[in-house]
């Protein structure tokens, strides 16, 4: 339930409604006499979790359509991010594809990004480097599975081949030259929709600067993509030679997030991804 004094210190003299789905926040339609606004609260944790958000959704700004931010703050219970309502719409997938296309023809020099920030509730780490194999590993790969071990999820037959994939990855990628373009990274469909005008608007980001086949590896991972979206992207800005070979360990990642985030049930998929590449 939605802490009243959150209205009140905001001056909204509205209803609050729930917004059903979201694993990660209670969410809110903020109705009133002058405006609608969208509202998230978190329990129990404080305002550095939406201040890494807030940070994400202004490096994106620059190039796509995100909701305005409004206000943020933090009361006894936790913290909450009120942004604009965006009342949404239809729109085409080759217009996300375009969207997409255009976040990740920005690049800058180094991997990784300003601060470090969350994927879901779990920490990301954004240390700079202008190593790409070797930031995808330790910032990625190698802090998931120290979670992993920390919540139980973690089996020796999983660590020796999660070690032997570590040592390929090393021997293959180290000479590929990878631009650090900027990645939503966290891109599902439910982290994205239309507004009115059909727009594409991109929400709950897990902002760096990466390997762009990243996104394409979380869009590809759990469906809600139709295939002129991929069809779009790639007519507009190619995918590298072994791209396709690649997304299986760019989609461990993902799966790492959701093993542990929600637990067992992403176990066979870490598996059978650790079997094949080692």
């Amino acid at each position: 339930m939605l802490p009243k004094e959150i209205l009140a210190s905001l001056a909204l003299e509205g209803k609050a409604i729930p917004i059903v789905g979201g694993d990660v926040n209670q969410t809110y339609r903020i109705v009133t006499d002058e405006n609608n606004y969208f509202l998230k609260f978190h329990p129990g944790i404080d305002q550095t979790f939406f201040q890494a958000e807030i940070n994400g959704l202004k490096e994106l700004a620059d190039f796509v359509r995100v909701p305005q931010v409004y206000n943020w703050g933090q009361t006894g219970e936790g913290s909450y991010l009120v942004m604009e309502w965006i009342e949404p719409g239809d729109g085409s997938q080759e217009e996300l594809a375009a969207t997409l296309s255009t976040l990740h023809h920005h690049t800058q020099e180094l991997f990784g990004f300003y601060e470090d920030n969350y994927i879901g509730i779990l920490p990301q780490v954004n240390a700079q480097t202008n190593n790409w194999v070797n930031y995808f590993l330790t910032c990625r790969l190698d802090v998931q599975v120290e979670l992993a071990k920390l919540h139980n999820v973690w089996s020796p037959v999983r660590e020796e081949r999660y070690l032997r994939l570590k040592e390929k990855i090393y021997a293959k990628w180290q000479d590929r030259e990878v631009a650090a373009s900027l990645l939503h990274g966290d891109f599902w469909s439910g982290n994205y929709f239309f507004d009115q005008k059909g727009q594409p608007v991109l929400i709950d980001p897990a902002v760096s600067y990466g390997d762009r086949e990243m996104d394409i590896a979380m869009a590809q991972l759990f469906g809600g993509f139709r295939e002129e979206f991929f069809q779009t992207y790639h007519d507009l800005f190619p995918l590298p030679t072994g791209w396709e070979q690649r997304q299986p360990v760019y989609q461990l990642y993902y799966l790492l997030v959701h093993l542990n985030q929600f637990g067992e049930s992403y176990g066979g998929q870490v598996d059978e991804i650790l079997q094949r590449f080692s």
